[in-house]
């Protein structure tokens, strides 16, 4: 039974049931609280909700209870991308770095190549964006998973996007689209749409911009991801902004502050605020 509540943990977590895999994490850590994967499962869940912090906590103690290397390196890649998503570039290299380090020892290919496009994300938040696509490019030639492929694609466009090619971002966007469609991978399609749908309004075309944002933040309200809803309500409002409707702008720019508060993304709140409502 106790073994039990850790599967479902994760057979939930896989099927993007988060909200059921959050139920049987934190059952699994009351029965067990000796395997790690009870914890291990839960920070990664916490990680899909937008909780980073608690994902951090429950990974912390996921790891001091595992002996599996190949655990070790999937623990260390969930703690790299809640330090990214908190804004610590170091320690989320560090992590990175350590996951790297595993799955280069391990030869898992996958690993490496999720380890490669994560060192591409940091690279990109410093304005690196020669070495993120250096890394994006590596991490490629790594995987056959298009769930990963759908991933790197993003954020290949995610980059052109901070270079000013908004075209280029654009076709990479859809390209992203297509294989997280074709892997199944409702949460990555979402995410991919709201990116689409706030590069149409950098573009000045707002039908599809209302289009790609109105999917995306429905399907990501409907995993319960906080963190991309957050993103969702600030997309709409710098939408509604660049259409001079400035109630609702400042509506949902508030909804997003109050969002990524609530989750203790303050470095996200601090700069809605900064920016938009100031």
């Amino acid at each position: 039974a106790n073994a039990n509540e850790i599967e479902k943990c994760f057979n939930y977590f896989k099927s993007q049931n988060y909200q059921l895999a959050l139920q049987a994490g934190r059952n699994a850590v009351i029965i067990y609280p000796q395997a790690a994967g009870g914890y291990e499962c839960l920070g990664m869940t916490y990680e899909r909700l937008g909780d980073f912090n608690l994902s951090i906590k429950e990974l912390k103690t996921a790891e001091k209870l595992t002996n599996s290397k190949a655990d070790l390196g999937t623990i260390y890649s969930y703690m790299g991308t809640d330090y990214d998503r908190l804004g610590d570039s170091n320690n989320a290299l560090l992590y990175n770095d350590r996951a790297l380090e595993i799955a280069r020892d391990l030869n898992n290919q996958e690993d490496e190549s999720k380890a490669l496009n994560n060192i591409a994300g940091i690279y990109k938040d410093q304005g690196n964006y020669d070495k993120a696509l250096e890394y994006l490019n590596k991490s490629l030639q790594f995987t056959s998973n298009p769930s990963m492929i759908a991933t790197i694609y993003n954020n290949i466009a995610v980059v052109y996007l901070d270079k000013g090619d908004n075209n280029k971002a654009v076709e990479y966007y859809k390209k992203a689209i297509e294989f997280a469609q074709k892997a199944g991978n409702y949460h990555g399609t979402a995410i991919i749409m709201l990116n689409l749908g706030n590069t149409y309004t950098d573009l000045k075309n707002f039908s599809s911009a209302q289009y790609y944002l109105q999917k995306g933040l429905l399907m990501i309200q409907k995993l319960g991801d906080k963190y991309w809803e957050a993103f969702g309500y600030r997309y709409f409002g710098k939408l509604y902004l660049a259409q001079n409707k400035k109630a609702l702008s400042k509506e949902y720019f508030t909804k997003a502050y109050n969002l990524f508060k609530a989750i203790g993304d303050n470095g996200d709140a601090q700069w809605v605020y900064e920016t938009y409502l100031k």
